[in-house]
């Protein structure tokens, strides 16, 4: 595994020393608590691009409640810049949580809120990588803080597939 090679531009990759990064599809993250982050590793279809075909299929299933849910994660591609981080979270930040880094990576393929937009990156060309930090107290506390940092690198804003 190893710390993987260095993504496409190098804005905010100082933050992410102490994590270990893998190709996205093949990350095996530990059963433990912790931070991760999903960078851009390289670039494929222009991030619009990618929102509008995505968007015109969510919209082509003819389900207006599907519809709106899709367009409001996939909007998200819209905010892709030149950085290439795009979502940092945590695992396990709860007492009593049993979430984990390598449930919080099974649930982009199931649940979590950037799963769509990760997918549409995906098939369009876009190569991704998912990184992590063990943070066996306070992971919380620890994402916060990277986002914190993060804040201050971009006026204020928070990743492109980060809502809040």
């Amino acid at each position: 595994m190893g710390k993987g090679s260095p993504p496409a531009g190098d804005c905010c990759n100082d933050l992410f020393d102490a994590f270990e990064f893998t190709r996205f599809q093949d990350a095996e993250p530990p059963k433990r608590k912790g931070v991760y982050v999903i960078r851009i590793h390289q670039r494929g279809t222009p991030a619009e691009e990618v929102r509008e075909k995505a968007v015109g299929l969510a919209e082509s299933i003819g389900w207006d409640v599907a519809g709106r849910f899709l367009r409001s994660r996939l909007n998200r591609l819209s905010k892709i810049g030149d950085c290439p981080t795009i979502y940092i979270g945590s695992a396990g930040t709860y007492a009593g949580s049993k979430n984990t880094l390598h449930g919080r990576y099974l649930e982009l393929a199931t649940r979590h809120t950037a799963k769509y937009p990760v997918w549409a990156l995906l098939s369009s060309g876009w190569e991704l990588q998912y990184g992590w930090m063990v943070v066996d107290e306070h992971p919380g506390s620890a994402e916060e803080a990277l986002k914190g940092q993060y804040r201050m690198a971009h006026g204020g804003r928070l990743p492109a597939l980060v809502n809040r």
